[in-house]
């Protein structure tokens, strides 16, 4: 058992990597917002704009010093510039395809560090919701992803200020950006403990025993929850994993479920075995067999019945025995 626990958080312990993501919509028609726009280090959101709210985007809490307002600044210049070509694309897009109406042209840029320290970047385009181009950052080449693409690849390839703007930015300036969000986000990205709990309920028509492991409160998002045999062996057979979901605070939850069948129930017992980079060891709740309920009840109503007898034999004696010794 202590093998496997070690060799789990050892696989589990290496440093998570870092990512600062952009998101981009804009759109044509009316069904939708004209544009939204969004920017998160790692599951932090940095910066958020939605065309159809009556104010700018608005300068989180945890950046509102001097330092952090003139980098957010530096950021809101940007992305205001890339509205510009969000609503471009979108435009010369359906245009080509001669569509009128609501339509929607979306793109995701992304660069952070790989668990190995090396550093990558990626940005792809998409249009109403499927993928359209992409843009390699370390060969600087367009590639379309349908046959319709290639006008706008080309677009993008021949705009020459546009293509050194990309390769700067993906290349240190968004690197640049995570490691000062790195900095900055210090306090909202502080480790937070999971609590873990055990439940169980008998599933609707048989005997077998649902026992569900909650793990909740933790940051960040990244956790390995097992549950573990009597050989301290994770568990595949009956074991059923619910999604990591976030909590209202910024923290997150999940749910392991485990069914127990009838024949296990009084002499087997499972483990809970969390693993988070916010505790040196793991947290492991044991979940112990209960005895029949009708069976100790039994015990208990036999126990009570001869203490009874024994108690009213022991004063019919007593009282025999005063008779014996004072006769009328």
């Amino acid at each position: 058992m202590i093998t496997t626990i070690l060799i789990s958080f050892m696989q589990f312990s290496i440093v998570a990597p870092h990512s600062l993501h952009r998101h981009c919509i804009a759109t044509q028609g009316t069904l939708y917002p004209k544009n939204i726009q969004l920017v998160m280090i790692d599951d932090v959101i940095v910066y958020y704009y939605n065309s159809s709210a009556e104010q700018e985007a608005v300068v989180p809490e945890w950046l509102n010093h001097p330092e952090g307002i003139e980098f957010w600044q530096e950021v809101h210049r940007n992305l205001k510039f890339n509205r510009y070509v969000m609503d471009t694309a979108v435009r010369v897009t359906s245009e080509h395809y001669n569509h009128s109406h609501d339509h929607f042209y979306q793109a995701h840029g992304r660069c952070g560090w790989k668990s190995d320290g090396t550093t990558e970047a990626f940005m792809s385009h998409a249009y109403d919701g499927k993928d359209f181009v992409s843009f390699d950052v370390s060969t600087r080449t367009w590639t379309a992803a349908v046959s319709h693409a290639v006008f706008y690849k080309r677009k993008r390839e021949t705009d020459l200020e546009d293509l050194v703007r990309l390769v700067i930015h993906y290349e240190s300036g968004c690197i640049r950006w995570l490691e000062k969000l790195l900095e900055f986000s210090v306090t909202v990205r502080e480790p937070k403990v999971p609590a873990v709990s055990l439940f169980e309920r008998p599933p609707h028509g048989n005997s077998k025993v649902e026992v569900t492991c909650h793990v909740t409160g933790f940051y960040p998002r990244a956790v390995q929850v097992d549950w573990l045999g009597a050989e301290g062996l994770p568990m595949v057979d009956g074991v059923n994993s619910g999604e990591v979901l976030p909590n209202g605070d910024g923290s997150y939850q999940l749910r392991k479920s485990l069914t127990v069948p009838q024949e296990a129930q009084d002499t087997q017992s499972y483990s809970c075995l969390v693993l988070h980079s916010s505790i040196a060891g793991n947290i492991t709740v044991t979940w112990a067999p209960k005895k029949n309920l009708a069976n100790v009840l039994m015990a208990i109503v036999i126990i009570v019945s001869v203490v009874l007898m024994l108690t009213v034999l022991f004063k019919y004696l007593v009282w025999r025995r005063a008779v014996a010794q004072n006769p009328e």
